[in-house]
């Protein structure tokens, strides 16, 4: 029987090597796109997809894999800001996405709202992670306040969005904007994608202590299972009893003479 001393380094050791979550992030449409440009390159821990109607957008993106879909549809100049056709898009690229997440542990569609492409499909995606069982949350960008035409749109957006993911992070645009303060537009949108990155890297960090502490406490379990077994000396079984059939019959006629009886033979 193994000691606690021993017990506890191989449940240490196979705490850290059971519980390395595959993590991916996938940024459907423009906004989306850029904020998984901006993490291939500042995180080095994530997988990251790139997902666009715009294939001139989508050659821009570095990622570690770019999806262009609906080109049927679209012929790769994007969705025009119809959420409808972006849906469209990512259902009929369905297999091409699910091949792309199917080895994901924890995924996270980022995508901005209001457009056509990222409002349209990242709830697909979503979807699609879902179906793979894989731990799914969704971040979505509201577009700015002046932005009144695209406001409605990006509600309805959420909205499905959060159909198919609970675990639904909205971020407003004006807000983060005024995080940047004085800086300029470009500046400010680095700082939304590095407040994102951040983001996602904490809810990481998180899920990952969760899961490993949730892996530990399983394996040491199981070792103390393994411990009660070999400690539990089972008790023997009373030796039973032979008992001797005897025939209530007076006479008995053998099919062979007694003569011939064969002799019982032991080993």
């Amino acid at each position: 029987m193994m000691n606690r001393t021993e017990n506890e380094q191989i449940v240490a050791a196979l705490s850290r090597d059971l519980i390395e979550p595959r993590i991916t992030v996938v940024g459907c449409g423009g906004a989306g796109n850029n904020i998984v440009h901006s993490i291939y390159w500042s995180n080095k821990n994530v997988e990251t997809i790139a997902v666009n109607t715009d294939e001139a957008k989508l050659e821009g993106v570095d990622a570690h894999k770019r999806i262009l879909i609906g080109k049927d549809v679209t012929h790769g100049q994007g969705a025009g800001g119809f959420p409808e056709v972006g849906e469209l898009c990512a259902n009929m690229a369905r297999g091409f996405i699910r091949d792309a997440l199917k080895n994901s542990d924890i995924v996270f569609v980022v995508a901005g709202m209001g457009g056509g492409t990222g409002t349209g499909a990242a709830p697909v995606v979503a979807e699609i992670a879902n179906e793979l069982n894989a731990v799914t949350f969704a971040i979505a960008i509201n577009p700015f306040s002046y932005e009144g035409s695209r406001q409605e749109v990006a509600k309805q957006g959420i909205d499905r969005l959060r159909q198919q993911v609970e675990r639904t992070i909205v971020l407003e645009n004006d807000y983060l904007l005024n995080l940047a303060g004085d800086s300029t537009v470009g500046e400010s949108f680095a700082v939304i994608e590095r407040f994102i990155n951040k983001l996602i890297g904490s809810l990481n960090a998180r899920i990952s202590r969760e899961l490993q502490e949730q892996i530990r406490i399983e394996v040491a379990e199981a070792f103390l299972d393994i411990d009660t077994v070999e400690s539990a000396k089972p008790t023997r079984a009373p030796m039973a009893e032979i008992l001797y059939a005897e025939s209530t019959s007076d006479t008995i006629e053998t099919p062979f003479p007694s003569k011939d009886i064969p002799e019982i033979l032991s080993r």
